[in-house]
């Protein structure tokens, strides 16, 4: 998190240490690897009665709902099961057998999660399924952290990156546009000869691609963490990379996961349909 400002020293790595408390605060809540978390309270307890949700998690669930919906399940948050079983980017990634996947393949699951905006509750209709936000919380504490920056710390110029996903306030301190670079997939390192650069103001620019988290199998076969809920393994669309350019990056988020596994022809179908929205397929 960098922060740009006439704030003295001590202000601005007030707002920068805020920033990222809230960004820890989020990782209580949607992290899948702390056992204390409310996203794995609710995906043992929600199939059995309905469980009452913070804001921050029901804003999430209902907004991932809203993109399965959308995309007909290309980004799906209920692919916790498979995304486990998989295990890719953890010290337990394999690949499966194809009779471990058949069951959890071509489910849509997320018709079956139930919200209640009044009570703030969250109820499975079966116990088949997990919520899985790791490709949407990113980008919604990303948005959060802006906001806090902007409303409680005055900041009019800022750059965040949280990795793949990365967010700007204003533009640099030098009134320029900030200059980022989207890496070129077949070489991602080193980061000084990106495929393309961007000049972007007060946008978030959220990158999903093929080229850093995966699993290489015994055989040299390379697998990676894109899963395609109706195939049930990694995406095969023909793609190494899709960068969602826009204003709210949990939007830019679920939509570069969706983009990828759709592939470019009906992403671009889908991505023309949403104001605002700009994109970059390699």
């Amino acid at each position: 998190v960098q922060v740009y400002g006439r704030q003295s020293q001590e202000a601005l790595d007030g707002a920068v240490e805020a920033a990222m408390d809230r960004a820890r605060e989020l990782e209580q809540i949607f992290s899948l690897n702390i056992d204390s978390s409310e996203i794995n309270y609710v995906n043992q307890n929600a199939a059995k009665a309905p469980v009452h949700v913070s804001d921050d998690f029901y804003t999430v669930l209902e907004r991932s709902l809203y993109f399965a919906r959308l995309t007909e399940g290309a980004f799906d948050p209920t692919l916790g099961k498979l995304i486990r079983l998989w295990g890719i980017g953890t010290d337990d990634a394999r690949v499966p057998e194809p009779e471990e996947i058949a069951p959890l393949t071509g489910r849509c699951d997320y018709e079956h999660v139930l919200l209640d905006e009044q009570a703030h509750t969250v109820f499975f209709e079966n116990d088949g399924f997990s919520l899985d936000f790791g490709a949407i919380a990113k980008g919604y504490a990303a948005d959060e952290m802006k906001e806090l920056l902007q409303e409680d710390y005055h900041i009019d110029s800022a750059l965040l990156n949280l990795g793949g996903n990365i967010i700007t306030i204003g533009n640099r301190p030098d009134g320029k546009p900030w200059t980022l670079g989207i890496a070129d997939p077949s070489s991602p390192q080193p980061e000084e000869d990106p495929a393309v650069t961007l000049q972007v103001t007060d946008l978030t620019f959220v990158t999903s691609g093929d080229y850093q988290r995966y699993y290489e199998a015994p055989d040299g076969t390379r697998y990676h963490h894109i899963l395609d809920g109706s195939t049930g393994y990694p995406a095969d669309s023909g793609l190494s990379s899709v960068t969602i350019i826009t204003q709210c990056s949990m939007d830019a988020d679920a939509l570069s996961t969706a983009s990828f596994v759709l592939g470019q022809e009906k992403a671009q179908k889908l991505l023309q349909s949403i104001n605002g929205v700009e994109a970059v397929f390699i």
